[in-house]
């Protein structure tokens, strides 16, 4: 069996047939490396699961009402991905919905508000359901909102996607320059593929008869507001960049005049959101030395240029919380909770967690490294705890990715050999994706979560953690370099990069008394029921609003 070998897995209907034993079976073992036997979840058919945001809708007295703010204007989504897939399947057309925070926060309300979701066609069978525009009415049987489809071919998705997104934006927003690669080609496309989208956002706009407002997603469209605010120069347009924005010092590795392209792209926009404070005012000083006929405002995060000005704000992103609690306080969640504790934490033997999509952002292997280091030099620690690393596959077009999953996989597997015992497995490793609900077990049944994020937008992970930890026994170790390190007060810090304070930072989790445990992570679930994905949504549209309202006023005098 090769070294990368994929986990097994047992079907939905299996686990709930048998719902402790399908959880983790510490027997079954491939190469060395402790096998995750769990349920599909990437683009999980609908049929089996009628919608991601049931859970929202059942429980719509928990949700912040952010639907007033759209009350009168149409409301026009951008991202990559699209909220529903129509896939060619044995039985015919079926329907089905990505994972993602994004769509499970924001179909709810593009349902309740009847808005425009612009993204990328991506299903097999989008085609065959969609106009000639590329519309179709979703979710299915509902017919709420509109998807607005947008097609890419093969060269496309290299260039724009795998090439100028993720090879030149993804490594210099996170500063790892090392995974910097520029290629013409690659920029070509993604202008021509921002244009697209810009042309097909315009079109939406122009089919309405009042107001509308364009939220654009994230770094794939960094020049998108400026076409289109080109195309449609009432319109207001605002975008949340969700990962880090570099110091002027990084991006301008960019070749001359297309730092300066991404600017003035980005300065289309009436209003850009960050994660972070630190985010908004890197993205402002390299505005200040790169574009020079705007003139910013750091008191005020403004930015005047073209006769318009521009909003500059941080707005942290979270997570819907009562999902999670409702998901970690579940019967099938309380069982599996006890069977992991059962099988890896027995005694005064601790349970830790990590999970993350296989990315060399995220400080994987430094992770791996800190664990060996202590294990070889503090004896006594070996069998005092077991890890549950969750590695999920992810962009495995692009070489990088491919060869880091290998080596995490090695790495496991050398560390499995070298310490481990009859008794005890020091990593189990599950690559493989995780089914919210269980993750939600895993999270709960933990003592520790590591998140070694080297750079990170916000980082998720570390929220949920949080928010499945009812019984309030966990230990948060979280880098100082994601977005949530500026946001949780509780979590233990730490530096990726220092692997002996990385140790002394297990350490100290591990040695941590449950008093001092139950009192931190009271604090953290107190923060972060003040703060959630909903909160996050009202935050950003209450601000766009009173840019929308101060704008009118200012037109209605001139």
């Amino acid at each position: 069996m090769r070294v990368g070998a994929r986990v097994t897995m047992v079907s939905d209907t299996q686990l709930d047939d048998d719902r402790t034993s399908a959880v983790i079976d510490p027997t079954e073992k491939k190469c060395g490396v402790n096998v995750f036997r769990a349920p599909r979840i990437a683009n999980r058919a609908i049929a089996a699961y009628p919608h991601r945001a049931w859970l929202l809708l059942a429980l719509t007295g928990l949700m912040v009402d952010i639907t007033h703010y759209l009350n009168d204007c149409k409301f026009i989504l951008v991202s990559n991905r699209e909220p529903y897939e129509h896939m060619r399947g044995p039985g015919g057309i079926e329907v089905k919905q990505p994972a993602g925070g994004l769509v499970t926060a924001l179909d709810p309300t593009m349902r309740r508000t009847h808005g425009t979701w612009v993204a990328w066609g991506s299903g097999t069978a989008d085609r065959d359901v969609s106009d000639e525009t590329g519309r179709v009415a979703v979710p299915p049987g509902e017919e709420c909102y509109t998807v607005r489809r947008v097609w890419l071919n093969d060269a496309d998705i290299n260039g724009y996607y795998h090439g100028f997104s993720n090879r030149a934006l993804w490594p210099l927003c996170h500063m790892l320059i090392q995974h910097f690669e520029f290629r013409t080609e690659y920029w070509e496309r993604y202008r021509t593929v921002n244009l697209r989208f810009a042309h097909a956002v315009a079109d939406e706009a122009e089919r309405c008869t009042g107001r509308a407002m364009a939220w654009i997603q994230d770094y794939h469209f960094a020049l998108a507001s400026e076409y289109l605010r080109a195309m449609r120069p009432s319109l207001f347009i605002h975008q949340f960049w969700h990962i880090p924005f570099p110091p002027a010092d990084i991006l301008r590795l960019l070749p001359a005049g297309i730092h300066e392209a991404v600017l003035r792209g980005m300065l289309g926009n009436d209003l850009v959101e960050f994660q972070i404070d630190r985010y908004a005012v890197n993205f402002l000083d390299c505005v200040d030395k790169f574009v020079a006929e705007a003139r910013v405002d750091h008191v005020h995060q403004t930015v005047s240029f073209r006769d318009r000005v521009i909003h500059v704000g941080a707005f942290p992103i979270s997570i819907d919380v009562d999902r999670f609690e409702w998901m970690a306080a579940s019967d099938d969640s309380r069982a599996r909770v006890a069977t992991l504790r059962g099988r890896y934490a027995k005694g005064t033997r601790q349970l830790g967690v990590c999970v993350d999509r296989i990315d060399y952002t995220k400080g994987i292997p430094e992770r791996i490294r800190a664990l060996e280091t202590m294990w070889s030099e503090s004896p006594e620690l070996r069998e005092r705890f077991t890890f549950i690393f969750v590695c999920t596959p992810s962009r495995t077009d692009l070489p990088a990715y491919n060869a880091l999953e290998r080596d995490v996989t090695q790495s496991v597997m050398a560390i499995n050999e070298k310490f481990g015992t009859p008794e005890w497995t020091p990593i189990v490793l599950i690559n493989e994706n995780v089914d919210s609900d269980l993750l939600a077990a895993v999270y709960r049944s933990a003592d520790l979560c590591i998140v070694s994020s080297l750079q990170d937008g916000m980082n998720l992970v570390a929220k949920e953690f949080v928010a499945c930890q009812l019984d309030e026994r966990g230990v948060l170790i979280l880098s100082r370099f994601t977005g949530s390190a500026e946001e949780i007060d509780g979590a233990l810090l730490m530096n990726p990069f220092n692997v002996d304070g990385f140790v002394a930072a297990i350490r100290t989790g591990l040695e941590m008394s449950p008093e001092e445990r139950r009192r931190r992570m009271h604090r953290m679930r107190r923060q972060l029921h003040n703060s959630t994905i909903f909160d996050w949504l009202d935050s950003i549209l209450a601000r766009s609003t009173e840019i929308m309202g101060a704008q009118h006023q200012l037109h209605a005098v001139v």
